[in-house]
């Protein structure tokens, strides 16, 4: 059976308005991984154009953790474009990530690293979610839309907190650039059979920086983007 000193793992983290929150999230990632004792391990902070300072503070880290760099984007690209980044660039057996938000606790990765010998992926969903009415309803919406039209039934599909395989993306081609790219990678995976363990997380609420979730502009673009790839799906299952 594999044990952690056979796994490597690539940690990646999108960044955006998240100067003040960015360096605690990479030093608790630092942290984790060094007590998993993995094989080896990366940690990517994938800078998207922010305006403020986070990019400074991302190459601060990478200069003071040698398993650290730092990718920057010239604009910003979006929260879809830059988890694709995160997942195909990735050079390990595994993949995890979650926002550079600091929202989670790192140390549930532990619990999911732990699963990596019988689950080739590994979903979290926030126990006790730390936002808005609001943002509630909109993911109650979300996630029930997705179970009707795809039928794939995960308690919280959009939670920032996965850990993929990493050859899934070498067997699939991600067709969105927003925010709609978690449900198609479990979209695809399902139908590639790879097993899924979902697993509750801790949520903390943001303190600091600004979310841009939940935007209306967002939510308008993923619903053309679920019909824009149910109309796909059907294509390749009709002919």
């Amino acid at each position: 059976m594999k044990t952690n000193k056979d796994i490597t793992l690539s940690i990646f983290f999108p960044a955006f308005y998240d100067e003040n929150n960015i360096g605690k999230v990479v030093g608790k990632a630092v942290k984790v991984a060094e007590e998993l004792d993995l094989k080896d391990y990366e940690i990517t902070i994938i800078e998207d154009g922010s305006p403020d300072k986070t990019g400074e503070v991302a190459d601060r880290l990478a200069s003071q953790y040698e398993k650290v760099k730092a990718v920057h984007h010239k604009k910003n690209m979006g929260y879809g474009a830059t988890l694709y980044e995160g997942f195909t660039t990735a050079k390990y057996d595994y993949v995890f990530y979650t926002d550079g938000d600091n929202q989670f606790e790192l140390e549930d990765l532990k619990k999911f690293v732990a699963l990596i010998p019988y689950s080739d992926i590994v979903i979290g969903y926030r126990k006790k979610k730390q936002y808005s009415t609001y943002r509630k309803l909109t993911s109650f919406i979300y996630n029930l839309t997705l179970r009707l039209m795809f039928d794939i039934d995960y308690v919280d599909i959009d939670c920032a907190f996965k850990l993929i395989k990493r050859d899934l993306f070498d067997k699939i081609k991600i067709q969105t650039n927003d925010a709609f790219i978690d449900a198609e990678i479990m979209i695809q995976a399902k139908v590639l059979s790879y097993t899924t363990t979902e697993i509750g997380v801790k949520h903390l609420p943001r303190i600091d920086g600004i979310s841009t979730a939940a935007r209306p502009s967002i939510i308008l673009r993923t619903i053309k983007e679920i019909i824009k790839y149910r109309k796909t799906l059907k294509k390749l299952k009709y002919g």
